[in-house]
């Protein structure tokens, strides 16, 4: 996989824009090139975080994207193109349970298109995990989550936004 660097930072040297204070090459880098699969739900939403921030790895995207919620269209190429100058991931929250996982994250960012003069903006979202044969793979999110601590009845639908009711879901 083609990861990219640029000509005054190493790979060895540059810090893991997942926020992890690590170097890449000791963080998200072992996930991209694939020397290692996330070893936590947590850990592979940073990865992801990172081939957004870095471009270039759309690849690693579709791969780490759970095949049953992907859509078909989706290609690597248009995960490559860069809409949004990334610029810092906040981890709020991150909870496993068995081979489900959920990382709530606020991502500050500046659209691509004049990104200089943009204002920044955040992106709120709760992510979903699945654990397959020791692998973690994205599911999908909820932008602008509601707020946990809210009372869900047992037969509402799920807040994490899977459609089934909460009791055959998170409420397992």
């Amino acid at each position: 996989m083609n990861v990219p660097t640029t000509a005054s930072e190493t790979l060895d040297s540059r810090l893991c824009p997942c926020g992890s204070h690590n170097p890449y090459a000791r963080c998200c880098a072992i996930y991209h090139l694939g020397e290692a699969a996330a070893p936590t739900a947590e850990a592979l939403m940073r990865s992801r975080y990172t081939a957004f921030a870095l471009g270039g790895l759309g690849g690693y995207l579709v791969e780490t994207w759970d095949a049953d919620t992907i859509d078909p269209a989706l290609t690597a190429e248009q995960l490559d193109r860069q809409e949004n100058q990334w610029l810092g991931l906040e981890i709020l929250d991150a909870r496993e349970s068995g081979a489900r996982g959920t990382v709530e994250f606020k991502a500050r960012f500046r659209p691509a298109t004049a990104a200089a003069l943009a204002t920044p903006q955040v992106l709120h979202e709760r992510s979903r995990f699945r654990r397959h044969r020791g692998i973690w793979r994205y599911l999908d999110g909820i932008i602008d989550p509601p707020a946990d601590g809210v009372p869900v009845s047992r037969n509402a639908p799920c807040p994490c936004g899977s459609g089934k009711k909460a009791k055959r879901c998170c409420l397992r």
